[in-house]
């Protein structure tokens, strides 16, 4: 009992100071959604799902996962033996002892399954910069000494009782074990009951101050998971109050943000995804949670403060310096040092690591939040982006071109201006690449063409139009954003677009309206008359649309915001756009835009378009829907120089020619733009060619191809 004690309370004392320190961060709210959190837990937690999805180690997981825990019952059910209880139910049941012992097999192939992977197959994304390998080496050589042990407390257990204590590995064990006198079974029994005793007591005290103090701290992870849209950055409140923006020290993190940090299981799933890394750049983003939690670590004792108890006592630090790089690694500032600025500058914020984490790790906000610290704080971004925030903030777009042209794009097109038709049931939210880029602009008339064969009643905002304000916010700069949004809001506002008077009509709509997308119920109200006033926003750029929808809310302008292939496809469901089915003869593949995909779950949408309109359907590339690798433009990396490794849309572009197909059919401009320079570097304009889908939809109204 007294070693039991010990082990709780030493145990408890790693716990409240990994507790404390989270307190010490940021505030910030998870308690929403309840019913999704603990469906989540039952899901990601216990049913392994995260982790199943690579199935081999996922498997091994899985049984290790559900065998520990079965193990502890076990293990109390020993301790209560050794005072003549047992837990209820489980004492002598021979089905719990049938199960348990399957599982203890189980493991045990588990733990083969993981040695020779870390020892012998040994995939890069296992490796670590700031670990080494030997602490999962050890995890494993405890979990098997637990095992062991148990197997031999059971077998020598059924020797000593003559089979009264039967369990199947204690009678497998039995021929073996059961030729020694009963004396010596029973000093066998208790040596082992001692010894299981100490190694499951030792791996309590040893895990909180392991890399697996991830098995404590995943359960809280998933649960306090983000329920937020996926697309939304966190908003920084008061900015012009503020003294401090984003995050240069460990401790600017929120609580959940460091928390991460201790759920990592160091897998390196997001390695595996990351575009970046792929291509030869030096982001890693498993390092970059661990980075944080070692930056933590290193500054544990002065962030615990020199009253708190942990420090009285003199074991304030929680260093876990194991090997020279690891020390080497721990030097102040934390960017810079355990985390690198080109790492951060790298990242194209494609969610790609997010999606994959199995635990429910949220890398691209701690990314973002280090680069709004250096570019508000420090003035230090990529030199390319000068020119960017300049033009935006004095243009109101990225180049230097008066917004005044904003609308010269239609000129001849007949497209009225919001202004001049304030009554329009649809605003098409044109960007400012549609605006001003010459490629885009085609897209931009292939949209208004779609929207005229569709007989929908929309307008532009032309020069009252101004940058979204994107890709300042991805790259850093948070006050420029809010400047564009404020400006923006301010404008569609004035027209009536803002939802929020129409929620309390909203919850009483019929359930079978409350069920449609909102694509569609955009679409059942064009000409109906139903709208009081104009709520329809739709936009070819997914970066207009995502933070128009998921973003433009934290600062008060709600809107019903459509990307265009989703509204196309709503077209032509409710038969406004009727079509010649299979008109396209080529063969095509399609590139799922990170900002429609993983961001907002479009999948299907575009897929259904080009399989009506493309005579062959879609032929898919490797990594396509919620896998799908980026163009490379994503995070503000479109204004910025590639100088390191392969060029990110060379590597995706080399992949769609793996299909064979014509035409790289695109549904954002950011890929458009990429993905053609990307044809160009590979030489393969012979080969392939991009088009958006509104294009080829534009192409199929006026003259069918047929190649």
């Amino acid at each position: 009992m007294l070693l039991f004690l010990a082990a709780l309370i030493l145990f408890g004392i790693r716990a409240g100071q990994l507790v404390t320190l989270l307190t010490k961060a940021r505030p910030e709210d998870r308690t929403d959604h309840i019913n999704d959190r603990i469906g989540a837990f039952f899901k990601v937690v216990l049913g392994q799902s995260g982790v199943l999805r690579d199935p081999i180690p996922g498997i091994a997981h899985f049984f290790t996962f559900w065998g520990f825990i079965l193990i502890q019952f076990g293990l109390l059910n020993l301790i209560l033996g050794a005072f003549n209880g047992s837990l209820p139910f489980l004492g002598d049941n021979r089905i719990f002892a049938i199960i348990l012992d399957i599982f203890v097999v189980l493991v045990t192939f588990s733990l083969i399954v993981f040695a020779i992977r870390r020892g012998i197959v040994r995939p890069r994304q296992l490796n670590s910069a700031l670990h080494g390998p030997w602490d999962g080496f050890i995890i494993l050589g405890l979990i098997l000494l637990v095992i062991l042990t148990l197997a031999l407390v059971e077998g020598f257990e059924y020797a000593a009782s003559n089979g009264a204590a039967w369990t199947p590995i204690g009678a497998f064990l039995h021929p073996l074990l059961g030729r020694a006198s009963q004396q010596t079974n029973i000093i066998a029994y208790r040596s082992f009951w001692w010894l299981h005793m100490i190694t499951v007591l030792g791996f309590l005290i040893y895990l909180p101050r392991s890399k697996h103090l991830h098995l404590m701290a995943t359960p809280f992870n998933v649960f306090f998971r983000s329920y937020k849209p996926k697309g939304a950055l966190p908003l920084i409140e008061n900015l012009e109050e503020r003294e401090d923006y984003g995050v240069s020290k460990v401790e600017q993190f929120t609580w959940k943000q460091l928390l991460d940090g201790y759920a990592c299981t160091e897998c390196g799933r997001c390695n595996t995804v990351c575009p970046a890394l792929n291509t030869g750049k030096p982001l890693y983003p498993k390092e970059i949670i661990l980075g944080a939690k070692e930056a933590l670590f290193v500054r544990s004792g002065e962030i615990l403060g020199k009253d708190s108890i942990y420090n009285k006592l003199g074991i304030a630090g929680i260093k876990a310096d194991k090997t020279p790089a690891e020390k080497e690694a721990h030097h102040e500032p934390m960017i810079g040092g355990i985390i690198s600025k080109e790492a951060l500058w790298a990242c194209t914020t494609c969610m790609a690591c997010v999606e994959i984490c199995p635990v429910s790790i949220e890398h691209v906000p701690k990314i973002v939040d280090m680069r709004r610290s250096l570019v508000m704080e420090e003035s230090e971004f990529p030199q390319e982006v000068t020119s960017l925030f300049n033009n935006i903030e004095r243009n109101g777009n990225p180049w230097e071109i008066s917004n005044d042209k904003r609308a010269e794009w239609a000129a001849g097109l007949e497209i009225p201006l919001l202004a001049e038709n304030p009554e329009a049931e649809v605003l098409y939210w044109v960007g400012c690449m549609g605006s001003f880029d010459r490629r885009n602009q085609q897209v931009a008339t292939s949209v208004a063409k779609v929207l005229k064969a569709a007989n929908v009643d929309f307008a532009i905002l032309g020069p009252e139009e101004t940058c979204t304000g994107d890709p300042a916010r991805r790259i850093g700069n948070e006050y420029l954003w809010q400047m564009q949004a404020m400006q923006n809001i301010e404008t569609l506002n004035g027209y009536g677009f803002n939802t929020k008077p129409e929620t309390a009509k909203a919850e009483d709509a019929s359930t079978e309206n409350a069920e449609k997308t909102e694509a569609a119920r955009a679409v059942e109200k064009l000409g109906t008359g139903t709208l009081t006033k104009h709520r329809t926003i739709i936009t070819a750029c997914p970066h207009c649309f995502n933070t128009i929808k998921n973003e433009y809310p934290q600062l008060g302008g709600d809107y019903e915001v459509i990307h265009h292939t989703v509204f196309i496809d709503n077209l032509m469901e409710a038969e406004k756009l009727k079509l010649t089915t299979g008109f396209d003869k080529r063969k095509l593949t399609y590139h799922d835009p990170c900002y429609v995909g993983r961001y907002n779950d479009s999948y299907d949408e575009p897929r259904r378009v080009l399989t009506v309109i493309n005579d062959k359907g879609v032929t898919e590339m490797g990594r396509n829907r919620n896998k799908s690798f980026c163009c490379g433009g994503g995070g503000g990396r479109v204004w910025m120089e590639e100088k390191v490794g392969q060029r990110i849309n060379q590597t995706r572009v080399n992949e769609a020619l793996g299909t064979e197909a014509e035409v790289l059919a695109a549904g954002c401009p950011f890929c458009i733009t990429m993905f053609e320079d990307g044809i160009k570097g590979v030489e393969a304009e012979e080969k392939m060619k991009v088009e958006d889908i509104s294009e080829i939809i534009a192409r199929a109204i006026e003259k069918p191809v047929t190649n």
